[in-house]
């Protein structure tokens, strides 16, 4: 029995030690196999799927392309794929470059709109988005381009201000120090918060992603419209060159250039510029008028980046921006409405709500003015990756400074004129830690940002010189010192209730102090008096407590402090793998404010959005819907009072908007690609009484119940078509672009000529690639039509009398030359 027993353990021994030399000799022939999967131009495929053939063993690329298996056997095949590329398989050897052919269905859109790089189309979020190669090959190099490619955006410029309407909704106010953007942007986590400061010039971008609807719950700034994201390509591991020039009509002179350099193994540099200048869109001339070219164009921008990544886990971005605009003031026609009241009398006294006029492409004004803007930005984004989960922080500081001075009459001679000399100081911190598993993606963090602001503003009043000597008079100065802070933090999780069905939850709580010292003009200057202290342009007041300065009236509010919880529940359900629904509902915020008349309160938005994103055809055809409501509650909205206060914000009481989108892309062919978007939107004011303007008297209360929010054109269709020629192995990609927005009113008040009318904005490009080379060139064209739109109107009774129009630019067209060099990936 002993002997049995012995010989069986004997065999059991024997049997762990073949079997421990087995699984020993097994994984001695299994390794790490790691790489980069790239498309043709060696340009990192992000979320591309690699496998081990015959096995579960898998994973998806990096933001880099780069990826990394375990346990891989010796000997094994790796299968490679992506969404519009040919899969592809390759031996499991060490440390792979793979790069993927087209198969001619349509490309991945992938995005980091959840902080997370993802497929577009598994995202339940609507959004448009575009590419920095489309940028580049439609010559756009300013926010305001941006508009052309996402239908529903409309960026407009009043005055030295940029105002950025996501489906209806934006923020209008012009120079109101406290208030935000109900449209937040950011450049790579970096937030810019002050109209000035949107002017910041774009290049060497990957991509800009604009998000619909209230955000919050996954990004630090809250916003109640929208949200635009606009990410700068980064350092690479391996050497770049690219440069490109473009010159066009109206002597338009473009240049970018990037060079990146890979510094060993564990670090890279980047540095781009660019240049943007061009000779005015509009010709002034005439008896007593400024001689020569109005809105003209001349910006130039570099940045510097650095990517490091010390040890394994841990990557550290830092990056330096500088943007520099020197150029004339944007032009306003204006018409006299005491002129015009002259020839028709029934406008004396009377809002012109019905008036009408010619607008003119070439107009005479009496100065040019000018607008100088230099911005410099430090940002930095820090991530550790700890296993199952990222932390994450990201932050930037923006200094700002604008001088400049802007004619607002528009017509000769000079009447009144604006004094702009504005500072300011940004910062925003974001601290996040998120994670995802096969059931659960989850994220939170906090947020602070702060914002110091330096505000000297006037009125000139140029038509009365004649009682000062020849120098033109302060009518109005403002001088304001602001400190504003918020603070939020946020939370969001998606639990994968089964394989199809998602629940996603997200909270945010935010709160927001604004703390402001003011002085205005003590005494207007009229009439002549020498008991008046007086200020005269370009001498301006220095300090608030000066003689001639005056601390705001004691009954204004100075400070104020807002407190809010916003919330967001959404659920999605997968189709199978190509089709998915989602239902949202989400609240967005704003905080309230102070201006020269008194304080305003808080605006709240209720968003509801139902969507579907859908593949057929083997994602040859891409096809996604949403419809949604949005109900608003004590709206923001500008109006101007007087030239003693400047304009006042109001809140609205409810005010509905109702939109339905669709939008398509078809690859036909390899070579024939067709995009279109239809936005249909319903948007009114609910009861809403201001005080609107009258000619030569004093102002009117009135209901515009009813009337249309600025910017919100019922009906805005786009249809694109591109074709790819092959001659002799180079490429020919010729591509059109079309644009229609129905009309729509640039006031509350919807004046007849507040109404820009229906047009449409066709654009062209043609870009030749030769086979084997480093080289491209194309001509382009926007603005076929040559619309003139208008961008901004305003009407200023009582004392002014003056009804003016801004306008965006006219046909323009280029010669475009591309130089690409890539090197070898370290």
């Amino acid at each position: 029995m002993k002997k049995l027993l012995f010989t069986t353990q004997k065999g059991v021994l024997c049997l762990f030690f073949i079997l421990f030399c087995s699984v020993t000799s097994l994984l001695a022939q299994n390794s790490n196999v790691s790489g980069k999967i790239t498309d043709a131009e060696n340009e990192p495929l992000v979320g591309a799927t690699v496998l081990v053939k015959g096995t579960t063993n898998g994973t998806t690329t990096n933001t880099e392309g780069a990826f990394s298996l375990d346990n891989v056997a010796k000997g094994s095949t790796l299968v490679v794929s992506f969404v519009g590329f040919l899969p592809k398989e390759v031996a499991a050897d060490g440390n792979l470059t793979i790069s993927l052919q087209e198969s001619g269905t349509l490309g991945e859109l992938v995005v980091t709109a959840e902080n997370r790089s993802v497929s577009a189309q598994t995202v339940p979020i609507s959004m448009d988005l575009v590419s920095g190669k489309t940028l580049l090959r439609q010559g756009i190099t300013d926010l305001a381009g941006l508009q052309n490619l996402a239908p529903g955006l409309s960026i407009v410029t009043n005055t030295v201000f940029n105002q950025i309407v996501v489906r209806g909704v934006g923020s209008h106010d012009g120079a109101a120090e406290l208030s935000d953007q109900a449209v937040t942007v950011g450049i790579d986590g970096e937030y810019i918060n002050r109209p000035v400061a949107l002017n910041a010039a774009m290049f060497d971008l990957d991509r800009v992603e604009v998000l619909k609807g209230p955000q919050g719950t996954l990004y630090g700034r809250n916003a109640t419209a929208g949200a635009i994201n606009i990410i700068a390509k980064k350092p690479t591991d391996r050497t770049e060159i690219d440069v490109n020039a473009t010159y066009g009509n109206y002597n338009t002179i473009k240049t970018n250039a990037v060079v990146n350099l890979p510094l060993g193994k564990k670090a890279a540099f980047r540095v781009a510029g660019m240049l943007s200048k061009h000779d005015g869109y509009r010709q002034s001339s005439g008896t007593g008028a400024y001689v020569g070219g109005l809105d003209n164009g001349n910006v130039w921008a570099v940045r510097a980046g650095l990517m490091v990544n010390p040890i394994k886990n841990l990557s550290i971005y830092v990056a330096g921006e500088y943007n520099k605009t020197d150029q004339l003031s944007n032009s306003a026609y204006g018409v006299n409405m005491t002129a015009e009241a002259a020839k028709d009398t029934t406008l004396k006294g009377q809002a012109p709500t019905k008036w009408t006029t010619t607008l003119p492409k070439d107009f005479p004004v009496a100065t040019a003015g000018f607008l100088k803007n230099d911005q410099g930005a430090v940002r930095t984004k820090i991530t550790y990756d700890l296993g199952k989960a990222k932390l994450t922080y990201s932050g930037g500081y923006r200094d700002v400074e604008l001088l400049s001075y802007q004619p607002l009459n528009g017509f000769i001679p000079e009447t009144f004129s604006f004094h702009n000399d504005l500072k300011y100081q940004t910062q925003s911190h974001e601290l996040r830690i998120n994670g995802e598993s096969n059931k659960l993606i989850w994220q939170a963090g906090v947020f602070h940002g702060s914002e110091t602001q330096n505000v000297a503003r006037g009125l000139i009043l140029a038509a009365v010189k004649g009682a000062f000597g020849g120098k033109a008079p302060f009518n109005n100065f403002f001088i304001r010192e602001i400190d504003s802070k918020t603070t939020g933090v946020f939370g969001q999780a998606t639990y994968q209730v089964t394989e199809k069905f998602g629940i996603t939850a997200g909270l945010r709580n935010t709160w927001d102090d604004k703390n402001r010292t003011a002085s205005d003009l003590a005494a207007g200057p009229m009439p002549p008096n020498a008991n008046v202290t007086r200020f005269f342009y370009p001498e301006v007041p220095t300090s608030m407590t000066q003689t001639g300065m005056r601390p705001t009236a004691s009954t204004l509010p100075n400070s104020g402090s807002w407190n809010k919880l916003t919330y967001l529940l959404n659920f999605d359900y997968k189709i199978d793998d190509s089709k998915m629904v989602f239902a949202k509902w989400s609240t967005g915020y704003k905080a309230g404010g102070f201006d020269n008349i008194g304080n305003y309160d808080e605006e709240n938005l209720r968003a509801i959005e139902i969507g579907t994103k859908n593949k057929f055809l083997d994602n040859r055809l891409r096809l996604n819907a949403s419809v949604f409501n949005y109900a608003y509650q004590g709206q923001q909205v500008s109006v101007f009072i007087s030239t003693a206060v400047g304009s006042q914000i109001k809140n609205a009481g409810n005010s509905s908007y109702t939109g339905v989108e669709f939008d398509g892309e078809m690859a036909f062919t390899k070579a024939d690609r067709v995009k279109f978007t239809i936005n249909y939107l319903d948007a009114s004011f609910g009861d809403f009484t201001l005080d609107r303007q009258r000619i030569a008297t004093t102002t009117e209360k009135v209901n515009v119940k009813g009337n249309s929010p600025i910017q919100a054109p019922k009906w805005t269709l786009i249809a694109g078509y591109d074709h790819d020629f092959e001659i002799g192995g180079s490429n020919l990609n010729v591509g059109v672009q079309t644009m229609y927005k129905s009309d729509y009113f640039l006031s509350p008040f919807n004046f007849e000529m507040d109404r820009q009318k229906a047009f449409t904005k066709t654009d062209a490009f043609i870009t030749y690639t030769a086979k084997n080379s480093n080289w491209d060139i194309g001509v382009f064209a926007q603005n076929l039509e040559d619309n003139r739109v208008i961008t901004n109107t305003s009407f200023n009774g009582a004392n002014i009398n003056g009804f003016s129009w801004i306008f965006g630019s006219p046909r323009l067209f280029g010669l475009q030359a591309n130089y690409h060099f890539r090197g070898t990936r370290k």
